[in-house]
């Protein structure tokens, strides 16, 4: 009976072990999986080779734009030309459709965001004194319970939030005009891109032969393979990203509207961006549209916060997970690394494409792992 229990145990403990030696071994694909990213971003950066590529994409950008439309209407394309409709007649239905929805969103916006960033920046003043009255009153709660002079610290915390109110004052309408300018002078480019876009959609398959034809007839298979678990995964998060979006943007903007915030487009718009940001973003544009809020009135920012706080758990709880039904398949420990780091080296960009780049890194990972079988990590996790 004794030998019996100790042939268990020690069962118990070697099933233990393997848990363990899994439980590490996916802390270290995650480890390297960022590690790479991070090794191959600085070389990237001493050697300038980014700088070297991003002026080769900005000369055929128009082809990489107008492929992305391509690819992203694809599918469109695909269920009406099942149900019948010729493919030139499909391209061109999915084309008007994209026109429209982009014509009216920006035909509603643009208009008025001159007039709104002129109210946002007349209102900073106000919101920064609100929040250097309350940082004040937090100092004077500090000092009374710790008996220590922290009018240093104070000091500290006011140049700051004078410098980040003045930046916003400075650069705020000084953005809103360069992006304008970018648009207008880039009207060509995406005239082109359009139109290149058209084109590709109409041969999308015969696009997609070709660019397979580049590669090696033994390694088409795999590449196929590999594409086709790049673009189901890639292809959920983009579409269902756009089309959240899209619903936000819009239903913020008549929220904020109804409520009576100030420059409801404009900060509809930050909400729109921030939500590109896992975890943090919502807090992001929460905090912004409760301070323009708060400046207005307490019961405007109360409003404000509440309308946020209902639309994002809408939003988390029951169309994200009905739109998007493929997720990226990404770990919160990885995600929130990936954040970190991509903030680090691109700002807030980086914080908004970190997410499908991390995981489409950890697909080509996962494929060359089962192809060439470097750490085991898909036969330990089996």
């Amino acid at each position: 009976m004794d030998e019996e229990n100790k042939k268990k145990l020690n069962t118990g403990k070697l099933n233990h072990l393997v848990s363990l030696g899994d439980k590490i071994a996916e802390i270290l694909y995650i480890l390297f999986i960022i590690l790479l990213i991070y090794v191959v971003t600085l070389i990237f950066r001493e050697w300038k080779i980014l700088s070297f590529i991003g002026k080769i994409l900005a000369i055929i950008s128009p082809l990489f734009i107008g492929w992305f439309v391509a690819w992203l209407l694809n599918p469109i394309v695909k269920k009406l030309v099942n149900k019948g409709v010729r493919r030139g007649l499909a391209v061109t239905i999915a084309y008007l459709l994209m026109l429209v929805i982009v014509g009216l969103v920006v035909g509603f916006t643009i208009p008025s965001l001159g007039d709104q960033i002129s109210d946002i920046v007349s209102a900073v003043p106000k919101i920064t004194n609100d929040i250097k009255g309350w940082i004040d009153g937090i100092f004077i709660k500090l000092s009374n319970l710790s008996s220590q002079n922290l009018d240093n610290v104070k000091l500290s915390f006011m140049s700051k939030i004078e410098n980040f109110s003045t930046s916003i004052e400075t650069n705020l309408p000084e953005t809103a005009v360069n992006i304008v300018s970018s648009l207008a002078s880039g009207i060509g480019k995406i005239a082109i891109s359009l139109v290149l876009g058209f084109y590709i959609l109409y041969d999308f398959d015969k696009v997609s032969n070709g660019f397979l034809s580049l590669f090696p007839k033994k390694a088409r298979r795999d590449v196929v393979y590999l594409l086709e678990k790049l673009d189901d995964s890639l292809y959920s998060f983009i579409s269902g990203t756009l089309w959240l979006s899209l619903l936000l943007f819009v239903v913020s903007i008549i929220g904020f509207s109804i409520i009576g915030l100030n420059a409801p487009v404009l900060i509809s718009f930050i909400c729109v961006i921030t939500n590109l940001i896992p975890y943090i973003g919502p807090y992001m544009g929460a905090a912004v549209a409760g301070a323009i809020g708060f400046a207005e009135s307490p019961i405007v920012g109360v409003l404000t916060l509440v309308f946020i706080l209902v639309v994002q758990t809408i939003d988390g709880q029951v169309l994200n997970p009905l739109v998007m039904s493929k997720k990226m398949n990404l770990s919160p420990i990885t995600i929130i690394i990936s954040l970190l780091v991509f903030e680090y080296l691109f700002g807030i960009i980086g914080m908004v494409i970190a997410t499908p780049v991390v995981a489409l890194l950890k697909i080509i990972y996962v494929f060359l792992d089962e192809k060439f079988d470097f750490f085991g990590f898909i036969e330990n996790k089996d």
